[in-house]
């Protein structure tokens, strides 16, 4: 992998970013980097009380991985970048959700914007993981808490948390749309 300034054509938009861009032996490399993560992961919580989060290296990565025609967004040279990726055929602008455990907690920044949202489940702790496509919908007008839903909570610059796993994809019964395994 390697991370270098790119130009391309969006929506009518040239734009220059600071992207990945994958090599012959990425897969490789992002397996080695899932495990070695995994181990260290393992041996914390041997003697703490939680684990670390699955650095979005590794998440993002995978998931431009396995979606060749999305490519993993560092930086934007002009402007403020609140997503992980883009997908470079249709300009979508898409943020990346992981989580290595059953029971997530996924947290927005204030200021998160996004065209399309997927959720990548790494529960299983063997390299695979599910990728989830969740509505816009479900999410904003999700109630984080009983007075305020969670477009309420960014208006007012908070961080809107909640478990996308428990409150967005087991009640709707949703299916992967992808089972990857790197």
């Amino acid at each position: 992998m390697k991370i270098e300034w790119k130009k391309y054509q969006i929506n009518n938009k040239e734009i220059e970013a600071l992207v990945t861009t994958f090599e012959a032996l990425d897969r490789w490399k992002l397996k080695r980097l899932y495990f070695r993560w995994k181990k260290l992961n393992d041996s914390i919580k041997r003697i703490s009380t939680r684990g670390i989060n699955l650095p979005e290296a590794i998440s993002e990565n995978a998931f431009c991985l396995f979606f060749p025609e999305c490519i993993r967004v560092v930086k934007l040279k002009q402007g403020k970048c609140s997503f992980d990726v883009l997908n470079r055929k249709t300009g979508s602008r898409i943020q990346i959700k992981a989580s290595s455990i059953d029971e997530d907690l996924t947290s927005f920044g204030p200021r998160s914007e996004w065209d399309e949202l997927f959720f990548l489940d790494f529960s299983s702790g063997n390299g695979s993981f599910k990728i989830y496509k969740i509505e816009k919908s479900w999410i904003y007008e999700y109630k984080v808490n009983k007075n305020q839903t969670f477009a309420e909570q960014q208006g007012e610059s908070r961080r809107p948390r909640f478990s996308i796993t428990e409150n967005i994809i087991r009640p709707r019964e949703l299916k992967p749309i992808k089972i990857c395994k790197l």
